[in-house]
């Protein structure tokens, strides 16, 4: 089981956590991050370990790529990298993806520890051993599930984020607290002015995130049920990242996505029309531009090949009310009819 700390400072306690076997590491984040903490990682990481290496890939989405998992397995292979040596990944949800599905299946999975460094990180990406690339046909269609042994999440971190980034993090918060904790919704929406900008005015936020994600993912790890609630607003928001070829950012995309899929919950879940216009004023007010970009013509082709779907048929994760998801049966995907799409997107 992943063991998780969270505290200002805690990158500090890694040597306590580290084991015996890991003689050799490898640290790996994207060139932003490894310019801004590679040397406080390798400082903490450098006396516990016989070989440290340190590869670094072009910052942006555009680096998740089997190309670029590509290159880093073979610096790993040309180092001669042992199947006991450990992957410390650093950065955010970039980094940890591609980290993650290097060891997951360099040599058949090696052991890997996490330090988030972003919102998106320490409230979602970090927690629950997802890990992939995108390719062109869409968003994490090839990657594996490979659990960390420990993350290191350091909320002292997210000063150093640009504004585009808080706001991915913010629209994953906002997500954990629609599908799960209407006290959370309720947190956020009062401390909204001074979650306008980067850095966290308390640790119960991001506390309670982790603790939700994971107790979803303890009972489901591989997204046969409950999981799936955490993609609400990701079929919506995935499709139009990828149409975008990465140029919208992941939090505004699953923005709309959120808006977009509270509309359809409103006619196939009864989810109260005054939440969704709630919640809707909460991402307008935390600064989220909602305009839809596309045609859903455009966005279509990626929204078909969602990994939620079963057959010819959209399903979707939706909302009843603020901390309750919709399940059906046992499912938790809603069949989401394509005229309800067709009849909702004129009005976004």
């Amino acid at each position: 089981m992943t063991q998780i700390v969270l505290a200002e400072g805690c990158w500090n306690t890694a040597p306590q956590a580290w084991r015996p076997l890991w003689k050799e590491a490898a640290i790996i984040g994207d060139r932003t991050v490894m310019e801004l903490f590679g040397d406080q990682i390798k400082e903490i990481i450098r006396p516990l370990v016989e070989r440290l290496h340190m590869l670094s890939f072009p910052p942006g989405e555009t680096s998740k790529t089997r190309e670029t998992k590509i290159d880093l397995e073979d610096r790993l292979l040309s180092a001669g990298f042992p199947r006991t040596g450990v992957i410390v990944a650093v950065g955010g949800g970039v980094s940890l993806d591609l980290a993650g599905f290097v060891a997951s299946t360099y040599m058949r999975g090696v052991d890997a520890v996490y330090f988030p460094t972003t919102l998106l990180a320490q409230v979602d990406a970090a927690i629950g051993g997802k890990t992939g690339v995108n390719t062109p046909a869409g968003k994490n269609l090839v990657g594996s599930f490979h659990q960390p042994v420990n993350i290191f999440i350091d909320p002292a971190c997210l000063g150093s984020l640009s504004r585009i980034d808080w706001r991915n993090g913010l629209a994953e918060m906002i997500k954990t607290a629609v599908i799960a904790d209407g006290r959370l919704f309720e947190w956020i929406d009062e401390h909204s002015e001074l979650l306008k900008r980067p850095g966290m005015p308390d640790l119960h936020p991001i506390r309670r995130c982790v603790d939700i994600k994971s107790e979803i993912v303890g009972q489901d790890m591989h997204e046969r049920g409950r999981r799936a609630v955490l993609n609400f607003g990701h079929s919506i928001g995935h499709a139009i990242e990828a149409a975008s070829e990465y140029g919208i950012p992941h939090g505004e995309a699953v923005g709309i996505g959120m808006v977009v899929e509270a509309m359809m919950a409103e006619k196939l879940c009864g989810f109260p029309p005054d939440s969704r216009e709630r919640f809707t004023h909460l991402l307008t007010k935390l600064g989220f531009d909602l305009h839809v970009p596309y045609a859903l013509e455009t966005i279509f082709p990626f929204l078909r090949v969602d990994k939620k779907n079963r057959g010819d048929r959209l399903r979707m994760a939706l909302p009843t009310r603020f901390g309750e998801m919709a399940c059906r049966d046992g499912e938790w995907t809603v069949s989401v009819p394509f005229d309800v799409l067709e009849d909702i997107w004129p009005r976004l």
